[in-house]
Order: structure tokens, then C-alpha cells, then sequence
């Protein structure tokens, strides 16, 4: 039985039995992995509040050959700012982004620039930036780094620029064109197609945020992209747009 290190991060937990707890984590080295902590739910357990969701953790696991759970040792915490943060929007947008990793990533698939994206948006998050534009930003990079996000600069038809004219994306067809040539589609305004151009430039910390209309289409051009490829809703997406227009943000 193996013993393995990997800086991780928690995407989710169940309880499982009278006090442990099934784990579901990102590693850097190992990709997703699920994982059995034995007590966690005790007071006095030696995982203590290491097991979050969205907390960067240097895990020690062990895996047996043939088993799909591997057995989680020890963790200790790296990065765990968010858990000071009461604030249920950006607590739900946390879940929302961890939830996304979950369904797109294949299990024991590394990939570090997913593992980056996510590290970087969970901090901005921590440091209170726009949960909406947040949002955004971790959509958009996550489709591109699947290989799912349109991303032409001039219409299929008549070649102009998109960023003059704005532009449809046709779903059904994955084909992106002007409003001028399309005439329907999902809208994507000048002012979406400029804030996505900042989202392939910056940090998610350093991303201004968008107009509300902006927020507005890309809210649903990215989702319905997202349930195309994963041919399903998720409760996590619902969750916080009901917190949303409960805030009047929506």
C-alpha cells in the first residue's frame, strides 16, 4: 500500500458511517481523487477543519491497488482563507466553481492549469472580489482549457471582426458569427466579447467587473455550454442564482 504526498484541494465531502467522511479532492500531482477520512467527524480528529471545501491542503494518502477510495493519512493546511468569510454568495459561488471541476474533471487525470485556475480564483473569492465576474472568469477558462469555448475573432460569414459588430453562437451548430450575418443565437455583445478579452489577459484578482448586461449574457451563453457538455443542470448553478436575485444582483 503506497504512501502518497499532494498538494490538493477539497472540492467536496459526505458523511459516511458514524463519523468519517468521503472525501472528493483535485491533486496537483494525481488529479481528482476520492478518498476515505477515517474519525474526521470527531472533535478531537487529526484533520480537524482541513477538510473544506475550497481549502489547498499537503495531503499524505494512502492507495491500495485495485481500490477505488484511497485512504487519507494526514493534511495539512496551506491556503484556508475562505472559511473566515460568513458571506453566503461567495460561499455558494465556492461550491458553485468546485462543483464545475468535479463534473469536467476525469479522475486520475492531472491537470495543472486547472489546478491553477482554481487556486487562483478560490484566493481572489477569499480576498472578496465580485463573486459574479468571478464566476464568469472560472466559466470562461474552464470551457477553453475543455476546448469548449468559442473563441473566433471575425464572423464565419462575412469576416469582419466580432468586436466591432457583437456576435450570436449558435448552439446547436457551435458556430460563431456576427449579428449582422446570424441574426439569432445566444448573444454575445462588444462589451461581453471585450470582458472575455480581459478574462484571457488577467488574474481572476485583477478582472474588472463587468456591466451588469455583461454579466447577464455571459451567465447564459456559459451555462448552456456548460449543460450541453455535461447533459445535465447542476444545483449548485441554481442555488446561487436564487441567492443572487434575493441580493437584487441579478
Amino acid at each position: 500500500m503506497p504512501l502518497r504526498r499532494a498538494l490538493s484541494i477539497v472540492l467536496r465531502t459526505y458523511h459516511i458511517g458514524e463519523a468519517d467522511k468521503l472525501v472528493v479532492f483535485f491533486s496537483l500531482q494525481y488529479g481528482k481523487l476520492r478518498g476515505v477520512a477515517r474519525a474526521a467527524r470527531r472533535p478531537r480528529s487529526r484533520f480537524g477543519g482541513s477538510l473544506e471545501i475550497g481549502t489547498e491542503i499537503d495531503l499524505t494518502f494512502f492507495e491500495k491497488e485495485g481500490r477505488e477510495l484511497v485512504s487519507l493519512d494526514r493534511c495539512d493546511i496551506v491556503r484556508s482563507r475562505f472559511s473566515q468569510l460568513g458571506e453566503p454568495i461567495l460561499a455558494s459561488t465556492l461550491g458553485y466553481v468546485t462543483d464545475l471541476v468535479d463534473c469536467f474533471l476525469q479522475e486520475r487525470e492531472p491537470n495543472a492549469r486547472v489546478y491553477r485556475l482554481l487556486r487562483g480564483s478560490v484566493g481572489a473569492l477569499a480576498l472578496e472580489r465580485d463573486p459574479e465576474s468571478l464566476a464568469r472568469y472560472f466559466e470562461a477558462w474552464l470551457l477553453r482549457l475543455a476546448g469548449h469555448y468559442p473563441r473566433r475573432r471575425t464572423c464565419t460569414d462575412c469576416g469582419r471582426s466580432l468586436a466591432e459588430l457583437g456576435a450570436y453562437y449558435v448552439l446547436d451548430e457551435q458556430r460563431l458569427g456576427c449579428q449582422r450575418c446570424l441574426r439569432k443565437g445566444l448573444p454575445i455583445s462588444r462589451e461581453s466579447l471585450g470582458f472575455i478579452e480581459d478574462v484571457w489577459r488577467e488574474p481572476p484578482d485583477k478582472v474588472r467587473p463587468p456591466i451588469s448586461k455583461v454579466v447577464r449574457e455571459l451567465t447564459t451563453l456559459h451555462y448552456r455550454i456548460i449543460q450541453q457538455q455535461l447533459e445535465k443542470g447542476l444545483k449548485s448553478h441554481q442555488v446561487l442564482q436564487d441567492l443572487l436575485r434575493e441580493e437584487g444582483r441579478e
